[in-house]
């Protein structure tokens, strides 16, 4: 009987679509940023809606441009007050889940075209909510030059660090370049800062730790563990010896400049700063994140990021918004993100960064993302998360007191639902 209602409901969405719409129907559309076209970074988007318009009368949108930041607040708020848009983009946004204000979309996708961590990251309590549109990912960037200069191996997908391994590289990586007894080079630039240091967590994984168990919708820290206290040391003598002093407590911007200015052989941090890096002129590769030993798969961590609907009265908007939002996140379009430096969550689009070696390679890692599962916590939580390991690796207190006040904190405020 579902299947018939599902099948009946795509006909008349087929129908609908293809002819005019009486009284026409407004699309409220609230989007982020994307890839700049000519100095506007809402283009495409614009450019969506023009021809989605054209192709289909009766139907118009409004555009809401919304800023990074602050622009979570202003959805908040206009849930809060019930004047949320009709669609939006970014990661799921569980606590809408819980409000009851999204619409599943688990009968409109093809699950099979998708990457496992691009329906992991739109998925709360079992259900899917949105249209994966694309994946983030953190990646481990080396300047090149900096590694043939000191006769360092760089690492492959087949051949990856071990710890040990990335430990006798950046000591190698970490000179005296102009002979007056002063560090000019060092080894390892990555921020540890707060509110998320998660490009380091894929070092926990390697090692064998957890970090977030799930059932049923409902998480659980459990970063304290043996295996996680054990690489958080040795992350910390990783900071000591091989970065900047005190490089646990600089931003991701500091970390970046390091990098960028050529003081810097190995940063850790998203995909977003490979072209900035490039047009400094740095060459760049990106290689995987070290594991334990041979033979082990290495991880990383990203995110997803869907367009999602708002439930709706009216059953042909629905469709519409259905049918539009299928169309923004197509293969055709998800190609396009070779402008923005992010990844395809299905695998039909194939390797969109064909010639260029470095984001081929993020691309590949992104596979191998490891993805906080969405909760109305999961921001507060990972935060709980990264406030302890920084505070570890400044060495303030030890790996197993920042595991066991991280488990503590994250599990009081996931229990909360973030409260």
């Amino acid at each position: 009987m579902r299947r018939t209602l599902v099948k009946g409901f795509l006909l008349v969405l087929l129908f609908i679509t293809s002819v005019s719409i009486a009284g026409g129907i407004t699309v409220y559309v609230w989007d982020f940023p994307a890839w700049s076209v000519d100095g506007d970074n809402y283009a495409w988007i614009k450019s969506m809606m023009r021809e989605y318009s054209a192709n289909h009368p009766g139907v118009s949108f409004k555009l809401t441009e919304i800023p990074w930041a602050g622009g979570d607040k202003k959805l908040d708020l206009a849930v809060a007050s019930r004047n949320w848009p009709d669609i939006t983009r970014g990661p799921l946004k569980a606590h809408y889940v819980v409000q009851g204000v999204l619409v599943s979309t688990d009968e409109y996708i093809n699950k099979d075209d998708y990457y496992e961590p691009a329906l992991k990251g739109a998925t709360f309590n079992g259900r899917i909510y949105g249209f994966p549109f694309y994946m983030t990912t953190k990646v481990v960037m080396i300047n090149r030059e900096i590694f043939e200069e000191r006769g360092v191996r760089i690492p492959t997908f087949e051949d990856p660090w071990t710890f040990e391994e990335f430990a006798q590289a950046l000591e190698k990586l970490t000179y005296d370049k102009d002979g007056d007894g002063r560090i000019d080079v060092y080894g390892f630039a990555a921020s540890a800062m707060p509110p998320d240091n998660s490009h380091l967590w894929p070092f926990l994984l390697a090692n064998g730790g957890k970090i977030i168990e799930e059932e049923k919708g409902n998480l659980r820290c459990v970063i304290n563990t043996p295996e996680n206290a054990e690489i958080l040391g040795y992350l910390a003598g990783i900071f000591k010896k091989y970065a900047p002093p005190y490089m646990a407590a600089y931003g991701d911007a500091d970390a970046y400049n390091l990098f960028k200015s050529g003081r810097a052989a190995v940063y850790m941090s998203g995909t977003w700063a490979i072209p900035p890096i490039r047009r400094a002129g740095i060459d760049i590769d990106v290689v995987p994140f070290p594991v334990k030993k041979k033979g082990d798969r290495f991880w990383s961590f990203g995110d997803v990021s869907s367009y999602q609907i708002f439930i709706q009265k009216d059953p042909k908007k629905l469709s519409i918004l259905i049918d539009f939002a299928k169309t923004i996140t197509s293969v055709e379009q998800q190609k396009k993100l070779v402008e923005y430096g992010q990844f395809p969550t299905l695998k039909s689009v194939g390797n969109i960064y064909e010639g260029d070696d470095a984001m081929t390679k993020a691309a590949i890692i992104s596979q191998y993302n490891f993805i906080f599962p969405p909760h109305p916590a999961k921001d507060k939580a990972i935060e709980k998360i990264s406030q302890q390991i920084q505070l570890a690796l400044l060495e303030r207190i030890s790996p197993e007191d920042a595991l066991k006040n991280a488990e503590k904190a994250a599990n009081r405020i996931l229990l909360r639902g973030g409260k």
